[in-house]
């Protein structure tokens, strides 16, 4: 059965080859997928993942695309302290567009099932340890595993994303990009297709959106009380995207985590921003974190929110959002989570992207 299924892969893979070298991206990725659905493998992940980068690549224009509008307001004004909630079935575009447009977020219960979400927070466990091995040298990155692969297509290579302890070394903790993990690539793409996403965000941003590859993270946030009982820095991705940037995330929280739970959630400003907010100064103790004195000032009209999730609940905000991770004191738990970021195909600034197909 073993081999019946390597020389169907096998078969597989030089079936795709004249595609890839006539550059027909979607329609290599197309074949292979449906041939992983049968039976997942580790070369057709892989080469699944160098497919998304390569098709990235050939592209150019979307790499360097300028900036284009924001997405048409609706008619509203911008209500503080409100964060509004719908069900995955009550999920759409124009409800995601208004409550982005006059609240900032948008939080979706249920978005991912529960089966789901434990198999991603296995996912991620393997995949930071087969980083661990591979960095330690236990494993070679050039081994045949489905959770770790360096691709030699991604873009300006594998720095450490983060590593959570002063050596700089790699440990269980922290965070991996989505893209370095095969296997968990094509499982969260695979949801992405269940939940029709490609569709939800052209709608969104009025034309086809991209994967930030980048930003395309799985996350697993161990117990840190750090001061006055809260981690993380006050920031806006749109620092670091571009202000013109457009621009929305999909966090998505893979174990139960924020209020009355044992593990850290998110902390958020609830309001709608309409520009970058000064960083690095008025108590800021990083460089690129918004200063204590600022979110004070802020949270006189928006207190600030650390909304319960439960596993597979998500919230949609833009780059413009003031967010932090949530640690508060007495949490203990760990949490994992899936955070995607998408860009408007014009509006990407920049940055690096890959296909949504």
């Amino acid at each position: 059965m073993i081999q019946k299924v390597k020389s169907r892969v096998q078969h597989c893979l030089q079936e795709v080859q004249p595609l890839i070298e006539n550059g027909d991206w979607r329609s290599a990725y197309e074949t292979l997928a449906a041939e992983n659905r049968k039976h997942s493998d580790e070369q057709l992940e892989r080469a699944l993942i160098d497919i998304l980068l390569q098709a990235a690549d050939s592209t150019g224009a979307v790499e360097q695309a300028k900036p284009g509008a924001a997405p048409v307001p609706l008619p509203g004004s911008a209500t503080c302290g409100v964060i509004p909630e719908v069900s995955a079935t009550e999920l759409t575009a124009s409800k995601l567009q208004e409550a982005i447009d006059n609240h900032g977020y948008l939080l979706v219960r249920g978005l991912l099932s529960a089966e789901c979400s434990a198999t991603l927070c296995e996912t991620i466990y393997n995949a930071l340890h087969a980083r661990i091995a591979a960095a330690n040298g236990e494993s070679p990155v050039s081994s045949h595993g489905p959770w770790f692969y360096e691709s030699p297509h991604f873009p300006g290579g594998h720095a450490a994303f983060s590593t959570q302890n002063n050596s700089r070394k790699f440990n269980g903790n922290g965070s991996i990009r989505v893209a370095d993990s095969p296997r968990g690539a094509f499982q969260v793409l695979e949801q992405f297709r269940a939940l029709n996403l490609k569709s939800l965000l052209a709608e969104y941003f009025g034309e086809p959106a991209h994967i930030a590859s980048r930003k395309w993270v799985f996350r697993m946030v161990s117990p840190r009380i750090v001061g006055d009982g809260v981690g993380g820095g006050w920031h806006q991705d749109g620092q670091f995207m571009g202000a013109d940037a457009r621009a929305l995330n999909m966090w998505v929280a893979l174990s139960d985590c924020g209020d009355s739970t044992s593990a850290p959630g998110l902390a958020l400003i609830p309001k709608r921003i309409h520009k970058i907010m000064e960083y690095g100064s008025g108590g800021a103790n990083l460089g690129w974190t918004v200063g204590k004195e600022l979110i004070e000032e802020l949270a006189e009209e928006a207190p600030v929110m650390r909304p319960y999730f439960a596993a597979g609940d998500a919230l949609f905000f833009d780059h413009l959002s003031l967010h932090r991770s949530g640690h508060a004191q007495g949490q203990e738990g760990s949490r994992y989570a899936l955070e995607s970021w998408f860009y408007a195909s014009s509006g990407n600034a920049g940055n690096y992207v890959m296909p949504l197909y």
